[in-house]
């Protein structure tokens, strides 16, 4: 009995640990996934680039860093059909521009990714890798901005430009501000004017500048349409963390130049940093204003969001609904540790109230007799 109510209750400590550790493991085990996915999307994409090099086309050989020599390139996709698939998206970006992005209506647009990239032998729809050196978020781009790709990284929306480093373009790339204890653009308030945002595609690595900052409502799809003569990345999420009644966005415009390596652009970062609040212009109201956003880093609480009803999840909400079953386990489990020990205290408790009215006799013989059942034992 005793050792049964041991197991139980270290039980009960690794369900209570998993729960409160759980945001944890989420985090790491999503920077896993990332890593393995973005290095999916190098490998696939090396030998395209290495074939079309060799024939003296305009690629960038920098793009991706993965080992050209592994013998996990033998089943990439080739430069016939990355040359086929850049032709098919700069026709998409133009088309889009010259109709008006008519297709962005609603949010269900958002989520139509346009093109089934493994119809060009990629394994997933991953058009590329997003790294914003400010907030050290390195995460694949998913085609079409749908609960799946949104839980697994940055999506790009559908209807907007493709990266491809063109003028008349805006490619729009929304996250999450945390999800499950993952970061993705949780800290976007830290992004100043003229910090570096990097999307690395299958034919290359495409650096623009943040030029602006903006706070919009849900609705106006306007502040995300292509600005003529621009080439623009705008990066999407919700406002103010952690609820979703609003829009921050972080507009950068194309920089001819050269990539860094991660370390460098970390070190950039350092050097550049402002403390001071971000102006930013919200336009989300009747009258347009310029507020001050505190860049300070945000960390995940269990009660925030639960002061304002009515204005999205707040992260008690999200918590239970990620680790609810966990929870329950470790109540079941401290109700069973509970009811085993106090049946065990009634049990001693009966077998001491059965003694009483014995004779000092009778209770050496029970005694005895206890005695020896143990032995046996």
């Amino acid at each position: 009995m005793r050792r049964a109510v041991q197991i139980i209750a270290a039980a009960v400590f690794l369900a209570g640990a998993a729960v409160f550790l759980g945001p944890y493991v989420n985090r790491w085990m999503a920077g896993r996934d990332a890593s393995d996915v973005i290095e999916t999307f190098e490998v696939e994409t090396a030998v395209g680039r290495e074939d079309a090099g060799d024939r003296g086309e305009d690629v960038d050989a920098s793009a991706g860093g993965a080992d050209l020599q592994s013998e996990d390139y033998a089943a990439g996709v080739s430069a016939e059909a990355l040359a086929a698939l850049r032709e098919e998206l700069s026709a998409y970006n133009r088309e889009i521009y010259e109709n008006g992005q008519a297709g962005l209506k609603d949010p269900f647009s958002y989520e139509t990714p346009g093109f089934d990239l493994t119809e060009y032998g990629f394994s997933q729809n991953v058009i590329g890798v997003l790294w914003i050196p400010r907030i050290e978020e390195n995460l694949p781009i998913y085609l079409g901005a749908d609960h799946d790709n949104m839980a697994k990284g940055a999506a790009l929306l559908g209807e907007t430009s493709m990266p491809l480093g063109e003028t008349d373009s805006n490619t729009v790339i929304a996250a999450h501000r945390g999800w499950k204890g993952i970061p993705m653009f949780r800290n976007i308030q830290q992004l100043q004017i003229g910090d570096k945002i990097q999307i690395t595609t299958p034919w290359d690595v495409l650096i623009y500048r943040v030029c602006d900052l903006k706070i919009i409502s849900p609705d106006d799809s306007q502040e995300i349409f292509i600005q003529e003569g621009r080439g623009l990345v705008t990066l999407l999420t919700c406002h103010p963390y952690p609820h979703n009644y609003q829009r921050y966005l972080v507009f950068a415009e194309r920089s001819a130049e050269e990539p860094q390596t991660m370390e460098e652009d970390l070190e950039e970062v350092g050097k550049t940093w402002d403390p001071s609040p971000r102006e930013v212009e919200d336009i989300s109201g009747e009258e347009p204003a310029t507020v001050q956003i505190d860049p300070a880093a945000l960390s995940v609480s269990l009660t925030d969001g639960m002061a304002e009803s009515g204005a999205g999840y707040s992260n008690l909400q999200i918590w239970l609904e990620t680790y609810g079953v966990w929870i329950l386990l470790a109540v079941v489990l401290i109700v069973v540790v509970s009811a085993v020990i106090l049946t065990g205290r009634r049990k001693s408790g009966a077998v001491k109230g059965s003694d009483i009215g014995m004779t000092d006799q009778g209770k050496e013989h029970r005694k005895n007799r206890r005695r020896r059942r143990r032995r046996k034992r």
